[in-house]
């Protein structure tokens, strides 16, 4: 038997699905759109930039962990511990700093880049009056890097580089 209720019920179902479908389609073709903008914004706002230490240059893709980081402040001098918080390869972030504190006149002194991603690479610079050491390391859904800087104790004249 044919019913013509059924079938015009049938095919405003199919309507009304297919109406779903392609609004849903759009929303997210306009959501890509949008989204695709806004990546162009990305780098902008990842610009790498020099925060407390004035001479070491940090990633952009990493935020500054204010819970972790200790800095303190005089005249002509900033010491302490400055904590990133990020997802960004340990791989990369070590040939970031090691290239970006060259530029910056700091000299390395050494490296150990750990075996697993699970253990602390770090890295230490020195420059006539400072120390600094970066240690990173890769948690689960984190990468962190604490910067730790310290002045030369007075009247050592190359502190580590001395034999």
């Amino acid at each position: 038997m044919f019913n013509p209720d059924g079938r015009t019920q049938t095919n405003f179902h199919f309507a009304i699905l297919s109406l779903v479908l392609i609004i849903g389609l759009l929303g997210c073709t306009s959501l890509g759109g949008s989204k695709s903008e806004s990546s162009g914004e990305g780098p902008a706002q990842s610009a790498n930039l020099y925060r407390d230490f004035k001479d070491i240059l940090l990633p952009g893709e990493m935020a500054v962990d204010d819970k972790r980081t200790y800095i303190v402040q005089g005249p002509g001098l900033t010491t302490g511990i400055l904590t990133l918080k990020g997802y960004v390869e340990r791989d990369s972030l070590i040939e970031f700093f090691k290239s970006g504190m060259v530029r910056d006149n700091w000299t390395e002194l050494a490296s150990f880049k750990s075996p697993s991603k699970n253990t602390s690479s770090i890295l230490v610079f020195q420059k006539a009056d400072r120390t600094a050491i970066i240690n990173i390391h890769e948690e689960s859904f984190n990468t962190y890097v604490e910067i730790a800087v310290a002045p030369m104790a007075p009247g050592s004249s190359g502190g580590l580089m001395n034999n």
